[in-house]
Order: structure tokens, then C-alpha cells, then sequence
């Protein structure tokens, strides 16, 4: 097990309840990982190591810079997004091991793909996008079906608006589930009151065999989404990768 140091160098609001934090991992040789991996952190927050730890998927793609981008949302009373929000102080130094993870895109471009996440869950996929753009890859079509409150709450919009102006055949569907009023449509992007589960079950007249669906989000969410994919839309499991949060 191969521990890093990594400092704190900066964050950012994302939305009025997330922030995006950077670190820079303290070597002198570049740390690759892969979009959609992770870093386990070990956080000063008490004795045990179940208290301690906490890991987080990178939400910017790899660029050899050792720099690393996490969207982190505030959860009161929890210790780790209150010592992110609270108490961090830039400069300081934390340790973190990985990456790890097996959430990566798949070794083959000639596949459908369909990204299906809420919240801080856009974190992997925000990852393979911007690696798809910079390394122009071309897939047959990629839809991201992204679900938050309201409007207000959408994380990295406006790298959303320049992927559907710049990736190959990508669209994106926005779900709000607590919005009356939706903004209106863009090019390749459509808005939904609701729940996610409307768009990606849209998703029917894409060849069965030939997509991958990957999921991002806490565990109830993911249930719901396999379910459907699974019952309705008859999609073969080895066809769903999922990432758990939480």
C-alpha cells in the first residue's frame, strides 16, 4: 500500500452546497489514473480508521500535472464534508492512497454510452468527458442523464453546454426534480421535471447489445435505476456498471 501526500491547494463553489477542492499529490514523478478511478484519503478526524478514511472519485481527467479536482457536497453533522467546508486550511498536507477502481469507460469506443447520475455522482463522468474531448474519441452516441433539485443545483453546466457543442454525438438530459419551471432546451440538451428514470428509459431505440450503462449515486438510486433497466427496458446486467457512493 503506496501512501501520497497531497496538498491542499484551493476550492471553489460549484453550487450553493458543493464545493470543488484541488489537491496537488507531492511527487516527483506523475500519478496516472484513469477517468472514473478514486482516491482513499486519510483525514485528521479521530482515532480509528473507519472515522478517518473517506474516498472520492477524481473528478478531472488525468493531464500529468499530479493535480486533482473533488466535488464535495456539504452534509451537516458529517465529518469529513464539515472538515472540507470548515476547517481545511490551504497548504495544508493530507494523505491518500490509490488510485483504484475499475468505473472506467470501456476498452472499446464502438459502444453506446449512457451515464446515469445524481448530484456529486457527475464527478466520474465529468472525468471520462473531459478525457473523451482531449483525447477525441469518437463513440456511436453518449447520453448523460443527470439529476439534481433545481436549477440552481447543477454542477459543471457549462462544461455540459461545451461537450454538447464539441463531443461527437453526446446529448445530455437534465432532470429537476424540484423545479416548476424548466430553462429552456439547447442544443443537445433536454430538461425534465422529475426524476431521472424518464430520460434514460428513453434510451429503448439504442441497440440493446451494443451500450453500456453506468451509474453514479447513492445505493437507493442505483437500485432503482437496475431495476428499471433490468425489467423494462430488458438490458442484459453485464451490460450496467455502477459506482456507489455513500
Amino acid at each position: 500500500m503506496i501512501w501520497h501526500e497531497a496538498e491542499f491547494i484551493g476550492q471553489k463553489a460549484e453550487s450553493l452546497t458543493t464545493r470543488k477542492f484541488w489537491f496537488k499529490l507531492k511527487s516527483e514523478e506523475p500519478i496516472p489514473y484513469s477517468a472514473g478511478q478514486f482516491f482513499t484519503f486519510d483525514l485528521p478526524l479521530g482515532p480509528k480508521r473507519a472515522d478517518r478514511w473517506r474516498s472520492y472519485t477524481v473528478a478531472n481527467a488525468y493531464d500529468g500535472s499530479n493535480l486533482i479536482e473533488l466535488c464535495i457536497s456539504y452534509k451537516k453533522g458529517g465529518l469529513a464534508s464539515e472538515y472540507f467546508f470548515e476547517t481545511i486550511n490551504k497548504g495544508e498536507i493530507v494523505k491518500c492512497k490509490g488510485p483504484d477502481g475499475a468505473f472506467t469507460l470501456p476498452t472499446t469506443t464502438a459502444k453506446n454510452l449512457v451515464f446515469i447520475c445524481t448530484g456529486t455522482g457527475i464527478a466520474p463522468f465529468r472525468a471520462m468527458l473531459q478525457h473523451i474531448e482531449a483525447a477525441k474519441l469518437e463513440y456511436p452516441s453518449i447520453h448523460l442523464v443527470f439529476g439534481c433539485r433545481k436549477e440552481k443545483d447543477m454542477l459543471y453546466f457549462e462544461e455540459i453546454e461545451d461537450w454538447a457543442g464539441y463531443i461527437p454525438n453526446f446529448k445530455a438530459s437534465i432532470c429537476l426534480s424540484r423545479e416548476t419551471k424548466l430553462p429552456s432546451p439547447q442544443k443537445n440538451i433536454q430538461y425534465y421535471s422529475g426524476y431521472i428514470h424518464q430520460a434514460y428509459l428513453q434510451t429503448s431505440n439504442i441497440p440493446k447489445g451494443e451500450t453500456v450503462y453506468m451509474i453514479c449515486g447513492w445505493n437507493q438510486i442505483i437500485d432503482e435505476v437496475v431495476v428499471h433497466l433490468v425489467q423494462e427496458l430488458k438490458i442484459d446486467r453485464k451490460q450496467i456498471r455502477f459506482e456507489l457512493f455513500g
